[in-house]
């Protein structure tokens, strides 16, 4: 039997996982030698086969990362600030959420006053993030 679904053939999977040789990773070298396996799929279209190794991989490198990385917690302001940056939602906005005014919002914004409990809910649900990274 050569293939388990549809359009999916184990031979060549095989193959790729030859290649490949992915495993649990341990060390930073072995995440940068399954980086450069993954980069090349990136924004391509991918075989049924290729898809299925380009997701192990990635799930890999993932579980790697967040067993080795620790990124410090930011202050509230700061991660505030950075949400509306790449979210590109204007400061009006915020003072609308909230139902604050303008000059309320901005020292709120520029770490002069702290996150409320019941404003950091509201944020939380707005940028789909734990209520944490506020308080």
């Amino acid at each position: 039997m050569a293939t388990i679904a549809p359009g999916f053939d184990i031979k060549r999977y095989g193959k790729l996982l030859l290649k490949s040789l992915p495993r649990p990773i341990e060390s930073d070298d072995e995440c940068a030698r399954l980086l450069t396996v993954i980069e090349p799929m990136m924004n391509k279209e991918l075989s049924p086969e290729e898809n299925s190794l380009f997701r192990l991989l990635v799930g890999l490198v993932q579980d790697y990362e967040n067993r080795t990385i620790r990124i410090p917690p930011a202050p509230p302001d700061e991660t505030l600030r950075y949400l509306l940056e790449t979210s590109g939602m204007k400061q009006t906005e915020l003072s609308a959420l909230w139902g604050t005014s303008k000059s309320y919002t901005s020292a709120i914004v520029n770490g002069k006053r702290p996150i409320s409990k019941a404003q950091a809910k509201l944020l939380a649900e707005k940028f789909k993030v734990s209520v944490d990274l506020f308080l």
